[in-house]
């Protein structure tokens, strides 16, 4: 066994773990991330990046060189019998959203874990492949682990902390002991990465938008894609019931079954009546679905992210972006405390954020495709629905702005708060607008000087961040107590101004907009932390529960110097 503990493993490299090892790299903080599998994933699996993700990532150039890869839509259309069609917008406009990202990304997995592989590897990271995790022991102040690598040959290791990014079949989760709680879905899909052309007499499908064919006899979502293939398609067939698959054990498990391209087309028929054909197939699979979530995200040491701790149905495309940021809400907070620069009491506020957020969305998602499944069944009720109500209701529906904006602001992520966390505090004077402490920090156009720059970048990167709201005269009188904040926290705090004008190197908001987003008229202050959202703020000019906020969480250098 090596005599050195190193601070953190992460075991398995799909986007959960990836993304975490971008978070911990961007930190410094020494690390290795091994996975079992030889090579990352090929298919593309997961299509849709949401705007919380692109925002999360944008720090780190990651974001932009995603939506190169991507095709951005803002558009489903809808597709009915007889060649009817509605349109709805999905981003764009919708409620006026704060963000750079105001759309859907639809790129494959495999170019996601491609970008934030080349990511890591610009900064000295080797993602180590056909290592596997054999056991580990869990002890008080460290972790002992055991793998094993394609040779057959065995290391010992000793870790601070081990992470399980190892998927819904992780030997880390197991090991721990941690339950699995959940079932199955009986309905059965097939998944076709495709080139698709018009049928007899049938238009094109128009580009970078998301199609839906709620047909008489079944149904099917087509997802601009790109590459490996132009469009990925889900479809599911309500001629014939399907049965649960058991593994030996008589327990459910996802299983994915190989599918030929005539089984794919005859799924495809039944949804659009023959008004599309399917060639070229870069991948095609059967598969059933679970929801299912563990009883904790966490046992001493020992962390899970991603579907290590939760998978779900696919409605709303939000599995993979929600392994993501589990990733990036732990990964700063393991920096910190690794680095000695936080208290491991910070540790405790993952699964107090993230364990919630999995649950409401594993609700929302069951709740969603269960009403998906019962309108989409083989009865003649369910048929004449599909024939003539669905058609005359949902276009309605979907083009109420307001209706739009809340689905916008649930599938984008962007609506995620912990405002119950131990680490939001909300501060007196209260600010009467503006988000919330356990809110996501908006976005706005500001300059540095005189470049034209965003508040979100601006206050992203490896450090929490103290925003001053106000002129350079609001805040002369505090030069003192930011100096000596300054003293205590050194690198793990930044503190940065907004104003409407500036002489200096500040942050300048000449139109307002930022600080109407923040709810501030006069002065007020925010602490952001690394992941993007707010852990403390108020109004005024008073430091002292700002002070205290991060006394609570962030350790005194002076004091760990001298004892």
């Amino acid at each position: 066994m090596r005599d050195t503990t190193l601070p953190v493993l992460i075991v398995g490299a799909g986007p959960t773990g990836l993304a975490l090892a971008a978070q911990l790299a961007a930190f410094g903080v020494p690390f290795r991330i091994v996975d079992r599998s030889l090579d990352r994933a090929h298919e593309s699996r997961a299509v849709a990046v949401q705007a919380r993700t692109l925002e999360m990532l944008q720090p780190y150039g990651v974001a932009d060189a995603l939506v190169a890869r991507g095709r951005s839509t803002a558009q489903l259309q809808l597709h009915f019998d007889g060649g009817r069609t509605a349109d709805v917008a999905l981003g764009g406009d919708v409620g006026e959203v704060d963000t750079r990202y105001p759309f859907i990304l639809f790129v494959s997995q495999a170019e996601t874990e491609a970008v934030l592989g080349a990511h890591l590897a610009a900064r000295g990271t080797t993602i180590e492949r056909g290592v596997e995790l054999v056991r580990f022991d869990a002890r008080a102040d460290h972790i002992d682990v055991v793998l094993r690598k394609r040779a057959g040959t065995e290391e010992r290791m000793r870790v601070q902390y081990l992470v399980g990014c190892d998927g819904a079949h992780s030997t880390v989760r197991k090991q721990a002991g941690i339950a699995f709680e959940g079932d199955a879905y009986i309905q059965d899909f097939v998944l076709g990465d495709v080139e698709l052309d018009p049928g007899d007499g049938a238009p094109p499908l128009a580009s970078n938008t998301v199609h839906s064919f709620p047909g008489r006899y079944g149904v099917a979502m087509i997802f601009p894609l790109g590459a490996p293939a132009s469009w990925r398609v889900i479809a599911m067939s309500t001629r014939a019931g399907t049965a649960i698959a058991k593994s030996a054990a008589g327990t459910d498990r996802p299983i994915v079954h190989e599918l030929s391209l005539a089984e794919l087309q005859s799924t495809l028929d039944d949804a659009t009546t023959g008004a599309l054909r399917a060639r070229d197939p870069a991948w095609l699979a059967r598969f059933h679905l679970h929801h299912r979530q563990a009883s904790h995200y966490r046992a001493g040491r020992v962390f899970l992210a991603g579907d290590a701790a939760h998978i779900h149905s696919p409605v709303g495309g939000q599995g993979m972006n929600t392994g993501m940021q589990d990733a990036w809400n732990l990964g700063w907070k393991l920096a910190l405390v690794v680095a000695g620069k936080a208290d491991p009491t910070l540790l405790d506020t993952y699964e107090a954020e993230r364990w919630p957020v999995g649950r409401a969305l594993l609700r929302y998602t069951d709740r969603v495709f269960g009403l998906f499944t019962r309108a989409m069944s083989s009865s003649a009720v369910a048929a004449w629905a599909r024939r003539t109500v669905i058609p005359r209701a949902m276009p309605p529906v979907l083009r109420s702005a307001r209706l739009r904006a809340i689905a916008f602001r649930f599938v984008s992520e962007l609506g995620i708060a912990y405002r119950q966390s131990a680490a939001a505090i909300e501060g007196t004077p209260r600010l009467d607008a503006g988000p919330r402490a356990g809110d996501r920090l908006p976005d706005a156009k500001v300059l540095r000087g005189e470049r034209p720059t965003t508040l979100q970048r601006e206050l992203g990167g490896p450090c929490v961040h103290l925003l001053l709201c106000g002129s350079s005269v609001d805040w002369r009188e505090r030069a003192d107590a930011l100096r000596r904040l300054h003293d205590r926290y050194g690198d793990a705090l930044q503190v940065s101004r907004l104003e409407r004008s500036t002489a200096g190197d500040f942050l300048l908001d000449p139109t307002g907009e930022a600080l109407a987003r923040l709810g501030v008229r006069e002065t007020g202050l925010y602490v952001v932390r690394p992941d993007g959202y707010i852990g403390y703020r108020c109004a005024g000019t008073n430091l002292r529960g700002a002070e205290r906020w991060l006394a609570r969480w962030l350790v005194d250098r002076r004091r760990a110097r001298t004892g």
